[in-house]
């Protein structure tokens, strides 16, 4: 029996080594799918010392938005269209993007990421759309039940030509209460820079409904929008918002956590002598566009590796 925590140890290790390449996997198959546009991230505001994570976030998107169709429209009655509206019609079109980033707790309360998101819009190639540097700084630390604090600060640098960086910023809110977690994103924007295209600030939300059904599941209600400009906001029919159902996973989840994270967390189980423990956990879902400045319907999908 003394050899069962190493043999323990071990077989989380080759568990999670083996989800590195099923995560990769399953971006390199949604990858394959066809073209573009922005996947869809919930900031979660624990932070914890010493800890890397990998994350993955895809999206893929059917249906064309009002806007976007008359753009092309008219693009392609100026003869600068490659088909696309043809492709659409036939159900053949489809848009996605892939964010690789990189996350870093450098103290207890503080951390830093770094975000490659690439994309391949209409009538542009697969590429790099933008480099996303963020710092994070917890203000209230959630224990179970109760409410988590934390501060989020970024800038985007954006890597297509004519296209302006943006600076991104604003609290991240966690309230739990048993199996339910709710976990609020109401971030401002403000592009920079000589390619600016707004007056004012931008704002964009997210929030997340979860509540865990099982030890290692869970099931939730996702919702997204934004508004590019508060000066010149347009109506809520010019404005991207989505909203859907997500699964959760968690392979490594606690008995206490019953599939939602809203267990009481003991710094004991979280860093062993080597640091923290080794976690995947994994989430899909469909967004379904509320406005005719949203696409139809989107499919999204995370995956994290942290260690």
């Amino acid at each position: 029996m003394g050899n069962f925590p190493t043999l323990l140890r071990g077989a989380q290790r080759v568990a999670l080594s083996a989800a590195i390449p099923l995560l990769a996997a399953m971006g390199l198959t949604l990858a394959a799918t066809s073209t573009a546009l922005a996947e869809f991230e919930i900031e979660e505001a624990g932070v914890e010392r010493g800890e890397k994570e990998f994350e993955y976030r895809g999206a893929v998107h059917w249906g064309f938005p009002r806007a976007e169709r008359e753009a092309a429209e008219e693009a392609e009655q100026e003869g600068e269209a490659g088909g696309a509206l043809d492709e659409e019609e036939e159900g053949e079109f489809l848009r996605q993007s892939h964010d690789f980033e990189l996350h870093y707790g450098i103290t207890e309360r503080w951390s830093f990421s770094a975000t490659l998101a690439t994309d391949e819009p209409l009538e542009k190639n697969y590429n790099v759309s933008s480099v996303n540097l963020e710092t994070q700084y917890e203000l209230i630390e959630r224990e179970g039940n109760g409410i988590g604090l934390a501060f989020l600060g970024g800038y985007g640098i954006a890597t297509r030509g004519g296209e302006a960086d943006e600076i991104e910023f604003g609290p991240i809110v966690e309230l739990a209460s048993g199996r339910l977690l709710l976990t609020l994103n109401p971030f401002f924007t403000s592009q920079v820079g000589h390619n600016r295209e707004t007056d004012s600030l931008g704002f964009e939300y997210g929030w997340r409904a979860q509540y865990g059904v099982a030890r290692r599941w869970g099931v939730g209600v996702e919702m997204f929008g934004e508004i590019e400009d508060l000066s010149n906001a347009g109506s809520f029919d010019e404005q991207p918002h989505s909203i859907g159902p997500t699964l959760f996973y968690n392979p490594g989840g606690a008995d206490d956590h019953e599939g939602s994270g809203n267990g009481d967390d003991d710094d004991d189980d979280k860093m062993g002598p080597e640091g923290p423990e080794m976690e995947v956990s994994l989430n899909i879902g469909v967004q379904l566009g509320l406005t005719d400045a949203t696409s139809d319907t989107a499919l999204k999908f995370q995956g994290s590796l942290a260690f």
